[in-house]
């Protein structure tokens, strides 16, 4: 009984991150329950022991976040997402166990996977073609100065249906790759992007290039369909005003190469993104000096900005006075929000140097697996499909670039879900090599 209600939540977690976010996040909480429960009996204990690497592996890494909980001045904030962060990794365990312990469950999964993308994908299409979806939400945008209007889906006026299809596509592609439905792949991978640049969402289509990139160095033979999808993709935003304002001209006035209409001294600097987002990572790393081990503890960001702001105005007069301070702020100001929009450096102000060395090597090692597989003469479907869910892995941990909260459910769990599945693909992969 406890593993059909198993199998029932993680089924329907994937459509859930579209529609409703609580009901998403119950639904692990509901499998990291029951997970407890056979942990505590004992039962199917020994499906677990295959995967002890990993396990050891994410349970140092919530021991540093307890210590950063322990040690954080902001408990009251950061309690319920410090403590209960582990509920992500039980979701993980949980896909793990039911691959694992039923051979029928593969296939579940797969339809789970690809319903729920497909109704997102029709849905957005729908309020394309029609003006609103499904829910009746219309489309989102501004009839100012860039006259867009985008996509949304069920995200209603919220800018997450981008993020939502490019960083769970490479979770469908590696599982249509692992059932050798080829000619699916490709029209999924089509329609999501061009899904995705309706969405108007800058990182989710920096990050779709990147998926493509990856996607057409494994298929070699078929390189040059990348080329071309960027000289259609240039031409899409060349010649339609909004689309290249908003992708094009808005991205070189935050970097600092043309001069912006709302502040003429904006392009003062070349920046690696926005003044606001510099300004962001600049006071992350002021509160990460502040607390170099630990951090100031899991959604205590917006916090520990203002208690910076408290001990010192906003043009200390220290940094005017120093040489080597005007190098590392290039007049940059503490800005205050609730995360700091980048993976990485949101990893060093909330859980500090040892959090943020775990994850960085989990990208490394991640990449170094998909180069091998890259240069590899020859790959089968499980390599693929292992690939691909490297992807999503360095997609979703992908640096320089802007990010939503990283401890937030919604990322968390689009982070977790296809852990799962690779957990059990990169068992497999040990187990073929070994023979």
């Amino acid at each position: 009984f406890t593993d059909k209600i198993l199998i029932l939540c993680c089924s329907l977690i994937p459509l859930s991150l579209a529609i409703s976010i609580f009901f998403a996040d119950l639904l692990a909480s509901i499998c990291g329950i029951i997970l407890i429960y056979f942990f505590l009996s004992k039962k199917n204990f020994d499906i677990f022991i295959k995967v002890k690497k990993e396990i050891i592996f994410f349970s140092i890494f919530f021991i540093i976040i307890l210590v950063s909980l322990a040690f954080s001045d902001y408990k009251n904030e950061s309690f319920l997402a410090s403590f209960f962060y582990f509920r992500y990794f039980l979701l993980s365990l949980t896909i793990f166990y039911l691959l694992k312990k039923y051979v029928f469950y593969f296939k579940i999964f797969f339809f789970s996977v690809i319903i729920s993308i497909g109704i997102v994908v029709f849905d957005s299409f729908f309020q394309k073609i029609i003006g609103f979806n499904l829910f009746g939400y219309p489309k989102v945008g501004s009839l100012t100065k860039d006259s867009l209007i985008y996509l949304t889906s069920f995200f209603n006026d919220e800018k997450k249906l981008g993020s939502y299809l490019v960083r769970l596509l490479p979770l469908l592609i590696s599982i249509l790759y692992y059932f050798n439905f080829k000619k699916l792949n490709y029209f999924y991978f089509a329609l999501s992007g061009v899904i995705i640049f309706f969405t108007s969402e800058r990182t989710a289509l920096f990050l779709f290039i990147v998926l493509s990139l990856f996607y057409f160095l494994i298929i070699k033979k078929k390189l040059y369909f990348f080329v071309v999808g960027l000289l259609i993709l240039s031409s899409l935003i060349t010649f339609n005003q909004g689309f290249k304002y908003k992708y094009l001209d808005y991205t070189l006035m935050q970097v600092g190469f043309i001069k912006t209409y709302w502040n003429e001294n904006y392009q003062d600097k070349l920046r690696y993104y926005s003044k606001e987002h510099e300004d962001l990572s600049y006071t992350a790393l002021k509160i990460f000096q502040n607390n170099f081990m630990t951090g100031s503890g899991i959604k205590t960001f917006y916090g520990a900005c203002n208690n910076l702001k408290q001990k010192k105005t906003i043009q200390n007069k220290d940094n005017k006075n120093s040489s080597t301070d005007k190098k590392i702020t290039r007049n940059n100001i503490l800005q205050c929000s609730t995360h700091p929009h980048n993976t990485y450096f949101q990893i060093l102000s909330d859980t500090g140097l040892f959090t943020f060395i775990f994850v960085i090597s989990f990208f490394i090692y991640t990449l170094k697996k998909n180069i091998k597989l890259i240069l590899k003469k020859e790959i089968n479907h499980i390599d693929l499909c292992f690939y691909f869910l490297n992807v999503g892995i360095i997609l979703n941990l992908f640096p320089l670039i802007p990010s939503g909260n990283f401890f937030n459910n919604w990322l968390s769990l689009i982070l977790f879900y296809p852990m799962g599945l690779w957990l059990y693909i990169n068992q497999k992969i040990k187990i073929n090599e070994s023979n």
